[in-house]
């Protein structure tokens, strides 16, 4: 039995409709459609579809954890940190060195933070269970790999392609079991935009429009293949910006990396993290992590991720941080806030499935 099985980044539960995503919505009413408990996580989402792990279980949280084999000691990407498209480009080629097939991006991580993170999976996500022993696609920008087995043949796609592109590069592979990409267009429009802007409505036709093609000719092509479109998370538009290296104090004597809605710490004496924890805490709008917030939330309560956490809800956002320091980087639309309806995904499916499910669950309907 084929397998076609799209994320749509971004598309939270709320956005499918009639006007907006017909294609999705005829499909949704003539099929399956199940709304996805998401986490409070980034890279543990997507790890957490496929390994039917939360991110408690599987240790996959954050993007980057603190280690002292970071790839990124090299003095190629300190020299070339003038210009962020040659850095990241090194970045993943200094992930590749060392073996690695998941390829984070170094973004805006200033150069004196950089050597200090490693992206916390080492493997592509073909590399779980569920892809062993099938016949699989898997694309991934830059990483385009064929599988069978414990064979793979990984092949890199330089030019940046758009999602038609690239789901039609994906489902022209004809004798494969399992296809799989993901369509990034709509979160990089809400990301900028926000959510309510006339942009994300003109990007999720778009997307609705390459959804109908693409889906209509796998099916066309395999009448009895199971097809899964399902989204990672929601998303919510940015009200308040917090610059949080403004609270810190000017002597830093501790580790840091401050994300789009979390900061993570590491500290060099008790007293620095006292020092630190004192002035965060005095700023309502941020919240500190706690062992029983991470329980709840089920996430990791691993010092990799920091010695101390703190994060914000709903409507606002760290900004500058290690993504985006630029005026014209800064987003308008955000996601991956804590225990929240509008954040939850979708899944669409013509096999069978509940009307709930959580990101963990899905393994159990994939196979």
């Amino acid at each position: 039995m084929k397998k076609l099985i799209i994320c749509i980044d971004a598309l939270g539960k709320d956005l499918v409709s009639k006007e907006e995503t017909p294609f999705l919505y005829q499909f949704s009413k003539k099929n399956y459609f199940a709304e996805l408990k998401t986490y409070f996580a980034f890279t543990g989402i997507e790890n957490s579809f496929f390994s039917g792990k939360s991110p408690e279980e599987s240790g996959v949280w954050f993007e980057f954890i603190k280690s002292k084999k970071s790839p990124f000691k090299n003095i190629l990407l300190r020299l070339f940190s003038f210009n962020p498209k040659i850095r990241n480009y090194l970045g993943a080629f200094a992930q590749l060195l060392k073996g690695r097939t998941y390829l984070a991006g170094v973004y805006n991580i200033p150069n004196s933070q950089l050597k200090y993170f490693s992206p916390v999976l080492k493997n592509g996500l073909w590399k779980e269970d569920f892809f062993r022993n099938k016949k699989f696609v898997f694309y991934k920008w830059p990483l385009f790999v064929r599988g069978c087995g414990e064979k793979t043949k990984i092949k890199i796609v330089p030019k940046y392609e758009n999602d038609l592109g690239r789901f039609f590069r994906l489902i022209n592979e004809k004798n494969s079991e399992v296809y799989y990409t993901q369509l990034m267009y709509l979160d990089k429009t809400m990301h900028k935009f926000g959510k309510s802007s006339s942009e994300a409505k003109i990007a999720l036709k778009e997307m609705d429009i390459v959804l109908n093609k693409g889906v209509k000719k796998f099916l066309e092509e395999n009448p009895k293949g199971e097809v899964f479109l399902w989204s990672d998370h929601g998303f919510a538009d940015n009200f308040n910006f917090i610059n949080i290296e403004e609270l810190l104090p000017e002597k830093k004597e501790f580790i840091y990396f401050i994300a789009g809605t979390t900061a993570h710490f590491w500290f060099n004496s008790k007293s620095s993290k006292k020092e630190v924890f004192k002035k965060l805490k005095k700023n309502k709008r941020i919240k500190i992590l706690t062992k029983n917030l991470a329980k709840k939330y089920q996430i990791p309560w691993d010092k990799r991720y920091g010695e101390l956490i703190v994060f914000i809800e709903k409507g606002d956002y760290f900004f500058p941080n290690f993504y985006q320091k630029s005026e014209k980087e800064k987003y308008l639309g955000m996601h991956g806030y804590p225990d929240d309806s509008e954040m939850n995904g979708i899944l669409i499916s013509n096999k069978k499935i509940p009307k709930k499910l959580k990101m963990s669950e899905v393994l159990e309907y994939l196979r």
